[in-house]
């Protein structure tokens, strides 16, 4: 790749956590002939752990070839997430005690991150202090990592294995790590379904000292938490407990000095909560809607600033993540439990097209990655049919898929590496 000592800009569309923390035009019925950027303009990497095999799969997105596919140190490689703003990515190995560095330029394994706990994700950079936000699979901990030598400075939660509470998000101990701010990150407690909220500081002698400056209990387990359009406003996706009745339901923040103070909550609905349960709400790029999958099937609309659910759109089973193409007012859905993602209107809310992008579960698990990406032209989407073990381009002019690379395994979760011009806007 070019510039192989700084890449212009690392993509993290999981859960897609980055794209609807972060927040982050034509009709979407006519079709976009002109070319945004040259491909030529950039060149993007996909990196993705693949729990099946014990590795990692790197993927040549412009060729469409596999670049190499080295086993991890760490079992159970789940999410791989870039270190920072250096030539490095960390696969999140949810079954051991560390994760392993990886040079993203010869793609081998360069050394460990040692942690008191299994990692669950990694994907939250704080540019400021440069420290990597890890949070914990078994354990409701977290850890920050100073990226320039890949050790923990501080851990804080507690430090117990704990078992799953029956809520929809299964076993994993925290959700997914956030930074309210330069100096403010939350610990989402799952078995103990609380927010805890705390600031770290650099101290003169070199060290990191962590405050706990306070938490509040949540009706179920929160999955992740969104940026809102105004400052101090922050939202919580709490998945839902079909068992305990409650129906997934979005959380209205605000943080003020240190505290986060309920302002509203919406459940997606009062009826069927017996097969309702949701993980990721991702932000409009209007900056008022939010689009929360379910996995009965549905895509719920809601307006942040009634907080109101204004429109149910029926899509696939294991309705999990959207990633926006926002010049084309679309939207693509991955339906996890589903062999086709969904395109929908983001204008008028409403489904344009089911495109198929894989064939029947093989592997037992999830049949669409958790990560994906629309191309800096806006004329591609990257994702993983990850039970097939194929990696897929779906064509946004035709609505079609257009290339396919098959890599076996069951490659999940990742992140993607954009190089060139184009690349600094996204």
């Amino acid at each position: 790749m070019k510039n192989k000592r700084t890449y212009l800009n690392s993509l993290l569309l999981a859960v897609s956590l980055s794209m609807a923390g972060g927040a982050s035009s034509v009709a979407a019925t006519d079709v976009v002939t002109d070319v945004i950027a040259d491909e030529s303009d950039f060149e993007i990497v996909a990196y993705y752990g693949d729990k099946l095999e014990d590795r990692v799969v790197v993927v040549d997105v412009n060729n469409m070839t596999l670049k190499s596919a080295n086993a991890t140190y760490g079992t159970d490689p789940y999410p791989v997430d870039k270190a920072g703003d250096l030539d490095k990515v960390y696969a999140v190995t949810r079954g051991s005690n560390s994760m392993d560095v990886i040079d993203s330029q010869t793609f081998e394994q360069i050394g460990l991150v040692e942690l008191p706990h299994y990692p669950r994700s990694a994907e939250a950079y704080n540019a400021h202090m440069r420290l990597q936000l890890v949070t914990g699979a078994d354990k409701p901990m977290a850890s920050l990592i100073d990226i320039d030598t890949d050790t923990v400075v501080a851990s804080v939660g507690e430090n117990i294995v704990y078992e799953a509470n029956g809520d929809y998000g299964g076993s994993n101990a925290t959700g997914h790590p956030f930074w309210f701010s330069k100096r403010k990150f939350a610990l989402i407690d799952r078995p103990n379904r609380t927010i805890h909220v705390y600031k770290v500081r650099l101290k003169r002698n070199g060290e990191y000292k962590v405050t706990e400056l306070s938490s509040i209990t949540t009706p179920t387990a929160v999955h992740h938490l969104i940026q809102g359009e105004r400052q101090r406003i922050f939202y919580a996706l709490a998945e839902g407990s079909a068992q305990n009745n409650y129906a997934p339901l979005v959380i209205k923040y605000k943080l003020k000095k240190g505290v986060l103070t309920e302002l509203a909550q919406t459940s997606l609905a009062q009826d069927s909560v017996e097969i309702m349960g949701s993980h990721h709400a991702n932000m409009h790029p209007d900056g008022q809607h939010m689009y929360i999958g379910s996995t009965e099937g549905k895509l719920y609309v809601l307006d942040t600033e009634t907080m109101t659910i204004v429109k149910t759109i029926e899509v696939g089973l294991g309705t999990g993540h959207t990633t926006f193409a926002p010049d084309r007012n679309l939207a693509i859905i991955t339906n996890h439990k589903d062999t086709f993602v969904s395109v929908i209107d983001t204008s008028t809310h409403s489904l344009i097209k089911n495109v198929t992008v894989s064939g029947a579960q093989q592997n037992g698990t999830i049949l669409q990655s958790h990560t994906s990406l629309i191309s800096p032209d806006m004329n591609y989407f990257y994702a993983f049919a990850s039970d097939n073990g194929i990696f897929f381009e779906l064509d946004l002019n035709t609505l079609e898929v257009s290339r396919t690379l098959e890599t076996g395994g069951t490659p999940l979760q990742g992140v993607f590496l954009c190089d060139g011009q184009s690349c600094s806007g996204m």
